[in-house]
């Protein structure tokens, strides 16, 4: 995960943590070490500047780079003095909005540790690639749905169809009544979700839906137009896209169990937060939805 010089500057204005005296120096870190500056009697060590220069890919064996680096920090550190002798930290609102500062820059520091100790090999990543790519197949369809908020209206949409009409004029007929009609190209089994998916599969070019396919979204009555062939991108192109999708759910996991492990306690009369749904899917990862993106799509009406 890549850090901003956020997560040092967090380091370097913390002033309220959880003990009982705050820590009021301007760094807060153990003393000793090379030291990078001194400003105003404030000793800044060597690392703090290394760690700015990490947070921005920065060569400090690179004059003008070292040079960013090292006024960028001064910066911070002459903020955070003044910050003090303004007395600043006497607001309540600024100690909160610190400590948040810094228990989300610990969070994510933490998060590189883990991930660093935890990295995917590239036999684990070709291993989930040959699962997607089974998982996906090597088909890619063209075809049109009218999605249905009640199984009735669907019904009565798929009773035309028994009854030998056209699809097109079905289609003219109930689009406008429908929750929503559009035609889709070149749509993996992976995008729609997979009640969806198997019937889709098992259908001809031209064939129409004769019971409506229940999922999540509503009613589905879909017209097959065309099965095209799909060759997925080589390993190497998605090698990256795919680790880090593990990475997250990795990450996830791990946050999970660190869950069900804790005691969360809440003052009487704090309701404690509702059951959250399911995490989105990573960036990358082709969402399960009624449809795919619009962009892979077009409307027919």
């Amino acid at each position: 995960m890549r850090k901003t010089v956020f997560a040092v500057c967090t380091l370097v204005l913390a002033g309220c943590g959880g003990s009982a005296t705050p820590d009021t120096r301007v760094i807060q870190m153990p003393a000793g070490g090379a030291l990078a500056e001194t400003v105003n009697g404030t000793a800044v060590p060597q690392s703090l500047l290394e760690a700015v220069a990490r947070s921005h890919n920065w060569k400090l064996d690179q004059p003008q780079q070292r040079t960013q680096a090292l006024r960028m920090l001064t910066d911070m550190v002459l903020v955070n003095q003044e910050a003090h002798s303004q007395n600043y930290f006497a607001d309540p609102q600024f100690q909160a909005d610190i400590e948040v500062a810094r228990l989300k820059s610990i969070a994510e520091a933490s998060v590189a540790v883990f991930e660093k100790r935890s990295a995917v090999s590239d036999a684990v990543l070709k291993s989930e690639y040959d699962a997607q790519i089974e998982h996906t197949g090597k088909s890619a369809y063209d075809f049109t749905q009218l999605l249905f908020a009640s199984e009735d209206e669907a019904m009565k949409a798929e009773a035309d169809v028994l009854a030998g009409k056209p699809f097109q004029q079905i289609y003219d007929a109930w689009h406008g009544k429908a929750k929503q009609a559009r035609a889709f190209t070149r749509v993996r089994l992976d995008q729609v979700p997979q009640d969806l998916a198997k019937v889709i599969a098992a259908m001809q070019n031209g064939e129409t839906t004769k019971v409506p396919v229940k999922t999540q979204f509503g009613w589905h009555v879909v017209h097959l137009d065309i099965v095209n062939p799909y060759s997925p991108p080589a390993f190497d192109e998605v090698k990256e896209g795919i680790r880090r999708n593990l990475q997250m759910k990795i990450n996830r996991e791990r946050l999970d169990k660190l869950r069900e492990a804790a005691k969360i306690e809440y003052p009487p009369g704090v309701a404690p937060p509702a059951a959250s749904a399911a995490p989105a899917p990573p960036t990358g990862e082709a969402p399960k939805v009624a449809v795919p993106p619009p962009a892979a799509a077009e409307k027919k009406d």
